[in-house]
């Protein structure tokens, strides 16, 4: 019974009200009319992008893991296209595409206090990113010129394997300096031993236990044959050999182990110096930014819809509220 009354009530207030209630609705269908045609006319371009499997480059192509290498032509999983979202929405992203393409001053932003603040500002107007049921990512971008709207949609994704180039090189610049410093010390290490062992070579040292067999031989046969002369010449070089001995097969021992490292950091080395330099695509792109010249913005009867509806709530709000307060007085 209450609502019938309200029901009635919001009627006979309508009838009452009538000429000023279609006198707004007029005027603001002209007001939205000129607005759809002041609004500045914009442009939409669109790419599409998939997720790839997100690995270091020398892990993905060098690294010998037969059998269990990873397809690096896989396409990404939920945990890439997280990855890529984040950098996607990063504000280094906004910055390196705002330097690239100079979107301070097509934006106005040059003279700004806040200039990050208003970039981010824009980029909600102009930039959308769309995260679809097939695991891709929409980008949809507007601009007053069309070709400028393909122009910035294809340079985000152009710039997003430079944003992963910056976040990833104070990393693989500190393993680079760690493992180059080993890769050289190693190689310090192996010409020293070596140089140890080339001394021990000219006062007659080649293989310790080759030598000492062969001395012990050659003794036996001195000793049966009461050949003073080569016995004594035998005792010489026992005694270098038991001189020097203990070293060379210390350094020669070292040396072996030194040239097993070698050649497993060698191959760290190598794998860092690509991580350096290279980074592997973090996407596919699916579909390329192309100017559309149809305009996008504004949606002429949308802006007419709203400003027409927004001017009616409001009237009926005034009316409304001005006739309870003339029944309580």
């Amino acid at each position: 019974m209450n609502a019938f009354l309200a029901v009635n009530f919001f009627i006979s207030l309508i009838r009452s009200r009538l000429k000023i209630i279609s006198l707004v609705g007029i005027l603001s269908i002209i007001f939205g009319t000129l607005l759809s045609y002041i609004l500045p006319i914009e442009y939409q371009s669109e790419t599409i992008i998939l997720p790839a499997r997100h690995f270091s480059v020398s892990k993905m192509l060098i690294e010998p893991n037969m059998g269990n290498q990873e397809d690096y032509l896989e396409i990404g999983d939920d945990d890439d296209l997280e990855k890529l979202l984040q950098i996607v929405y990063s504000d280094d992203l906004k910055i390196l595409l705002a330097d690239k393409l100079n979107l301070w001053n097509r934006w106005k932003l040059e003279q700004k206090q806040y200039k990050l603040h208003y970039l981010k500002s824009k980029w909600e107007h102009y930039i959308s990113f769309y995260r679809t049921n097939l695991g891709s990512i929409r980008i949809k971008v507007f601009d007053r010129n069309a070709d400028t709207a393909a122009i910035i949609a294809n340079s985000i994704v152009q710039l997003i394997d430079s944003v992963q180039k910056e976040m990833t090189t104070e990393r693989t610049e500190t393993a680079l300096k760690v493992i180059k410093e080993e890769y050289t010390n190693t190689i310090a290490r192996i010409n020293e031993l070596e140089d140890s062992l080339q001394s021990l070579r000219k006062l007659g040292v080649y293989d310790y236990e080759a030598q000492v067999k062969a001395i012990s031989k050659e003794y036996a046969k001195v000793t049966a044959k009461n050949d003073l002369r080569g016995k004594e010449e035998l005792d010489k070089l026992y005694d270098i050999l038991k001189k020097h001995g203990g070293a060379y097969q210390t350094w020669s021992e070292n040396l072996r182990k030194y040239r097993l490292k070698f050649a497993t950091i060698k191959f760290k080395y190598d794998q860092a110096l690509v991580d350096n330099q290279y980074v592997l695509p973090l996407k596919y792109t699916v579909q390329k930014a192309i100017a559309d010249n149809k305009k996008a913005r504004p949606i002429r009867w949308l802006v007419v819809l709203l400003c027409f509806a927004s001017s009616e709530i409001l009237i009926l709000s005034y009316i409304i509220i001005s006739s309870k307060n003339k029944m309580y007085e």
